[in-house]
């Protein structure tokens, strides 16, 4: 393997490494701030809390859906990256083993076409 190729594959899986991480605590973040927002609501000093800190109370979800957003997009670009290089690494088996899983469809069409196929020889065999 040459090393450009092999320090790009490191600096990939850093990439994804990073991004599911802080996909993770996003989704802390968010548990929390919805914890924040009922702990606000049944307040008696709600309409208080809102007039010190309502623009922290609205902005703070709403950047958050922002950045989740951006990090899904950038873990499906990186996804769609590794793919081939993910692929190239697994044994036929497993590739078939994700692939079925991932797409059910696949194993459906994969039956019939060995189906097909097997229907085909043995009618080329009996034919001669």
């Amino acid at each position: 393997m040459k090393q450009k190729e092999a320090s790009s594959q490191a600096a990939w899986a850093l990439l994804m490494e990073g991004v599911a991480q802080a996909r993770v605590d996003g989704h802390r973040i968010q548990q929390m701030i919805e914890r924040a927002m009922k702990l606000i609501s049944q307040s008696e000093h709600e309409e208080h809390l809102y007039q010190v800190a309502g623009d922290i109370i609205e902005g703070l979800p709403r950047k958050l859906d922002r950045m989740l957003i951006n990090l899904d997009r950038t873990s499906f670009a990186l996804a769609k990256m590794g793919e081939d290089f993910l692929s190239s690494r697994l044994p036929l088996e497993d590739k078939t083993r994700v692939e079925e899983a991932v797409d059910p469809v696949f194993g459906r069409v994969r039956d019939k076409m060995t189906r097909k196929i097997a229907l085909r020889y043995l009618r080329t065999k009996r034919d001669a």
